[in-house]
């Protein structure tokens, strides 16, 4: 690791290097005129990897001064700057003024503040020393920042809402549909071959319109294509009305986007609690690795046994069917077919952000789609074939599995501690979803205690 220092006017900056990573130490001084903020928003210093930003800032502000009963007017551009870096706020344990009045009549102050990355170890863990100050006006400040040594990113490919790409795709999928050959699909080979096609339109139309993004940690849900213009612009001019811009279209997209929660929660969800942040993630504890029958799992091959053995252990297990005989057997009711409202009503109740399929069909384009009138006839003649002559296409079949963590535990070091769920192909769900509503609907008409 080798270690670098920068100095330039009132702000120091140590970049420590590693083979494949670089972390930014910050340490300022601004003055009343506020002279090191206002160069951090004039030029443009690349700092991607920051893990600290600490000193004398010289705003006293009721957001971290009990002592204040204002809001100062250079808070917003010290906001704007963290939040440029990856960096909130962190409070120390034992809260007091970190810089003491010369002036007996003068109230001591919070000039002395403290950014990190929220999800760092040491966020919230640093303490004020006012015991060992000695004749300096200022107190000491102790914090525990963990340094990361890789920086992981996460490309995958996606369409954005409401995106001219999202139109396209979803009119792709409809023109697919409404060209789809069904003149054979009363065989199963001319089922499968149907929709096969099916799949082949979403193929085409995903790979033509999604585009490859780079998630990383400062990535924010709110950041849209005004924004990275308006910043491009000011990272090639350096001219400070190309900054103000920026932050205009930074602000523009923030309400925005917060509008359209705020909706979401108000109009579908119906959950006030989650407008406001009194409720924190738990920080997770550190391990190793996850643990199974005593042995660390330090191999992509190790995990995969383990989970394996804890989700599949039942696989071999042989089942007893002879219960079944016992069932009294009813009369046959004749099956209908299903209906365009059923379909309809279906797809009503699915929640339109719900994590799409190995198709890439998430129900909110789904809801699109069957809105055509040919749409929904070609894929009602699907469903109904599909009862008609007992088959279920292998597309239907494809599934994508994610683990994801169990809530309230604590310690995720065990493979129990997390459970696997199933994504389908989202059309397949559909048809699944009517079939089950209609089961529903003729066991009532006809008698809870039929059986089909």
């Amino acid at each position: 690791m080798r270690l670098d220092i920068v100095n330039h006017r009132d702000i120091n900056i140590l970049a420590f290097h590693s083979d494949r990573n670089t972390n930014f130490i910050i340490n300022i001084y601004s003055d009343s005129n506020q002279t090191a903020l206002h160069f951090l928003q004039q030029n443009n210093i690349n700092l991607d990897n920051a893990i600290i930003m600490t000193g004398d800032f010289n705003i006293r502000d009721s957001d971290w001064d009990p002592l204040v009963h204002h809001h100062s007017i250079h808070t917003d551009d010290l906001l704007t700057i963290t939040d440029s870096l990856g960096l909130e706020l962190s409070s120390p344990s034992n809260p007091g003024s970190t810089r003491f009045a010369d002036n007996p009549h003068d109230s001591n102050s919070v000039l002395d503040l403290v950014f990190i990355p929220p999800d760092n170890l040491g966020f919230g863990k640093q303490i004020l020393h006012p015991e060992i100050r000695r004749p300096s006006d200022h107190v000491p400040i102790t914090v525990e920042v963990g340094i990361h040594g890789t920086n992981i990113d996460i490309n995958r490919w996606s369409i954005k809402k409401d995106s001219k790409e999202e139109k396209n795709f979803i009119s792709s999928i409809i023109t697919g549909i409404k060209n789809l050959d069904t003149s054979n699909i009363g065989t199963k080979d001319g089922l499968e071959n149907s929709v096969q096609q099916l799949k082949t339109t979403f193929d085409h139309a995903w790979i033509n319109n999604s585009k490859l993004k780079r998630i990383t940690k400062h990535s924010k849900e709110w950041w849209n294509m005004e924004c990275s213009d308006s910043l491009n612009r000011y990272q090639t001019s350096g001219n400070i009305q190309h900054w103000k811009e920026f932050k205009t279209n930074v602000c523009l997209a923030k309400r925005i986007f917060f509008d359209e929660k705020i909706q979401e929660i108000v109009m579908f969800n119906k959950r006030p609690w989650d407008l406001m942040n009194w409720v924190k993630k738990k920080s997770l504890p550190a391990v190793e690795a996850i643990s199974y029958e005593g042995h660390p799992c330090n191999s992509l091959l190790d995990l995969w046994q383990a989970l394996h053995r804890s989700y599949n252990s039942a696989e071999d297990r042989p089942i007893n069917e002879r219960f079944l005989n016992k069932i009294p057997q009813s009369d046959t009711i004749e099956w209908p077919p299903f209906s365009q409202q059923e379909l309809r009503d279906a797809i009503a109740k699915c929640l339109s952000h719900s994590a799409p399929g190995p198709d890439h069909i998430s129900w909110r384009h789904l809801k699109f789609i069957i809105s055509n009138d040919n749409c929904i006839k070609k894929i009602l003649q699907i469903a109904n074939t599909c009862f008609d002559i007992g088959y279920w296409p292998s597309h239907f079949k494809v599934a994508n599995s994610i683990i994801i963590l169990k809530p309230n535990k604590e310690s995720y070091n065990s493979p129990k501690s997390f459970h696997p769920i199933v994504l389908l192909n989202t059309v397949g769900k559909l048809i699944e979803k009517t079939i089950s509503n209609h089961l529903q609907f003729h066991m009532t008409a006809n008698g809870s205690t039929r059986r089909h």
